[in-house]
């Protein structure tokens, strides 16, 4: 996918997080090890749950902005 702000590429990649810890931003097919968790890489600022989830994600190292869909309902938007 092509940023629509700066118009670089745009990674692919997956939102995560479990409750319990951080919430990260992981490329597609890789996974950060523990010492990147450590010092923060991919680390997204987020409210937490008690349960874990996920949510595919774009992301852009050149303007540091994120695209990912979203199945809100109408009905809940004011």
């Amino acid at each position: 996918m092509i940023c629509p702000y700066c118009s670089k590429e745009m990674k692919k990649g997956v939102i995560s997080g479990d409750g319990r810890s951080k919430v990260f931003w992981e490329p597609e097919n890789e996974k950060l090890d523990m010492l990147d968790k450590l010092i923060g890489k991919g680390m997204i600022d987020a409210k937490y749950s008690l349960s874990k989830f996920t949510i595919e994600a774009d992301y852009c190292e050149g303007c540091k902005k994120m695209i990912f869909s979203t199945n809100i309902s109408n009905s809940i938007i004011n």
